[in-house]
């Protein structure tokens, strides 16, 4: 995989690929484009070619041309791996296990892909098609979900798939087929019912759901393929596939209950609806949403089953750190019932009508005194599994215009800040420092310092020291480590960093803005461009922070112990010469100490 990966950021170019996906226009050094992870009308997304990073200013997001097709296309570091490999003609050279894998899983899809096949054969002139008309679903809506027909007779497909060479263990043990307890022979796992096909992220086959066509009461009316290696119901939502396009423009995920909810609000153009398969809404579900938005709007069935799903869904949604609105449909419809009788304009209005979570808990709530109590109490729990204070303090502001409760109610009880505007931290000069010494050693790769490159000497130097930051430290790591001749390129730094790590070290790398050419005007303070002064200034910095905590400890040390004991004296020494280091290190940059009141150890030196 090493080989593969160093190979593929050698010859795979970053503006290419996301040319693929986006329209760039070149702004000086860079590309930009609208942000594909959030809607904005100024472009801050930015690709530098002689970097090959990108970052988008909007979300956060940034690394190398692999993690941008993991983000865009939802996959892992892996299979984005091969993607690109398989675009620039790289071959893959994997290990037996992943070699293995790889195989087993082309292997599953072309077993699920055949069964799909016979499914849809048997469709034409069912009782399945004719229900799926009945319900309103045109033929270019079969054909493009492939839906089918599992036949009554119970060995139909097993029959079939033998015949194209798989074994019985292999149609078990992937949930097509089952044995029977009585005598052991296979049978199909779908029987009597209409097929949906279940697609993974990437629009290929893992699993499928049937519907009874008749009531059977040994029968469940939806049954959905076991879990298997390829599949798990806690993390695939149907639909997906689809919707992914529409939510990376900004469309919140519109989460419904059932596949025929889905299909007909696709039908009538909202492809952003998405459904779980048979199982309530999971933090897995929410990771893979979470790619595409951080919005939701959540339309279940309007029995009170349908509303106990809604409220099992926001707490972990809010904990994910989604916005949540929720909508009702009138008459207690359900989607697909309501797009029926309506057109898609109408379901639009009503959609603009949906209501954050916390008006909806309120309209569900009661008016006594104990129905209020416990309204706050829940809108309490679910303001501070919010894991962003800007989100609590919005919803907070929300809930005192539309429920008349005080902001200073939460910022007492449920700790919202109620401040209208928090300031933004500060960052510190040691913080400054790190960053900047990096920057210098990723962005000047071509100085000398001394007659040896910079980023030599700067690998060597930041070893003495840990850096505060965690992304800032992980790259120092990854920086010391490189044991390439020719500098790091930053492309390679991405692939041994954290994705949090990946999004720092591409903001750090690609600014937003461009100063005005009237800086001046407004800012009497130099703009340091000399890559030199930057590492002397700010290694300084770095020197004089690590020389003052060392300082610090020794004067702890000092005051917990007698003069008269012969450690003190000894320590007295080290502490003159920190001192006298502190000093040279300030005086040789020109740098002005600041004042602090001297303790009575540093007196007596």
């Amino acid at each position: 995989m090493g080989w593969l990966r160093d190979e593929v950021l050698r010859r795979a170019d970053i503006v290419e690929v996301v040319s693929e996906y986006l329209p760039l226009k070149k702004r000086g050094a860079n590309y930009w484009a609208l942000s594909p992870f959030k809607p904005e009308k100024t472009p801050s997304f930015a690709v530098s070619p002689t970097k090959q990073i990108f970052k988008c200013f909007a979300s956060g997001k940034g690394g190398d041309v692999v993690r941008f097709v993991m983000e865009m296309e939802g996959l892992s570091y892996g299979e984005a791996l091969r993607k690109l490999a398989e675009k620039y003609d790289i071959p893959l050279t994997e290990s037996a296990p992943l070699r293995e894998r790889h195989a087993e899983r082309e292997r599953y899809l072309a077993l699920y892909h055949a069964a799909m096949q016979f499914y849809q054969r048997q469709l034409a002139g069912s009782l399945a098609e004719a229900y799926l008309q009945a319900r309103g679903l045109e033929a270019a809506t079969l054909a493009a979900y492939q839906l089918g027909y599992a036949p009554a007779e119970g060995t139909a497909l097993t029959r079939h798939l033998l015949q194209l060479g798989y074994t019985e263990d292999l149609l078990v043990s992937w949930g097509l087929s089952a044995r029977s307890d009585r005598d052991g022979h296979l049978y199909d796992r779908f029987r009597g019912r209409v097929i949906f096909p279940l697609f993974d992220e990437q629009g290929e086959v893992v699993a499928f759901a049937g519907r009874l066509l008749t009531d059977r009461p040994d029968q469940p009316k939806y049954l959905n393929s076991p879990d298997t290696p390829f599949y798990n119901k806690s993390e695939l939502l149907y639909g997906l596939h689809a919707a992914r396009s529409v939510l990376r423009k900004g469309r919140p995920a519109l989460v419904v209950e059932g596949y025929m909810d889905v299909l007909a609000l696709h039908q009538a153009g909202f492809l952003e609806a998405v459904a779980t398969c048979g199982t309530a809404l999971t933090e897995g579900h929410l990771a893979r949403l979470r790619r595409y938005t951080r919005e939701l709007l959540l339309l279940y069935d309007a029995d009170e089953a349908g509303q106990a799903a809604v409220q099992r869904a926001l707490l972990p949604a809010l904990q994910a750190g989604f916005f949540v609105r929720v909508l009702s449909l009138p008459d207690s419809k359900d989607p697909d019932e309501f797009l029926r009788l309506h057109t898609p304009q109408e379901f639009e209005a009503l959609r603009s009508q949906a209501v954050s979570w916390p008006i909806y808990l309120a309209h569900r709530s009661g008016s006594t005194a104990e129905a209020r109590y416990q309204l706050l109490r829940q809108i309490g729990q679910h303001l501070q599994a919010l894991p962003d204070p800007f989100m609590r303090r919005a919803y907070a502001q929300e809930i005192a215009e539309k429920l008349h409760i005080p902001l200073d109610f939460w910022e007492t009880y449920q700790n919202v800040s109620a401040a209208p505007s928090p300031a933004l931290p500060q960052r510190s000069p040691r913080l400054t420092a790190e960053r900047e010494l990096l920057r210098v050693a990723l962005l000047y790769p071509e100085v000398s310092y001394g007659g040896v490159p910079l980023w030599r000497f700067l690998m060597e130097e930041l070893r003495l020291f840990s850096f505060a930051e965690a992304p800032a430290e992980e790259v120092r790591q990854a920086l010391c480590a490189w044991e390439g001749t020719t500098p790091p390129q930053p492309a390679h730094l991405m692939v041994q960093l954290s994705p949090s790590a990946q999004d720092w070290l591409s903001e750090l790398l690609l600014e937003r803005y461009v100063l005005s050419p009237h800086w001046r005007t407004w800012d009497d303070s130099p703009l340091q461009e000399d890559p030199l002064a930057l590492l002397e200034t700010n290694l300084a910095l770095l020197q004089l922070h690590h020389i003052q905590s060392l300082l610090e400890e020794n004067l702890r040390y000092l005051e917990g112990i007698s003069p008269e004991e012969p450690a003190y004296q000894e320590h007295l020494a080290i502490h003159q010469v920190l001192v006298e280091q502190r000093r040279e290190v300030a005086h040789r940059q020109g740098l002005i100490l600041p004042y602090r009141k001297a303790s009575s150890e540093e007196k007596a030196t």
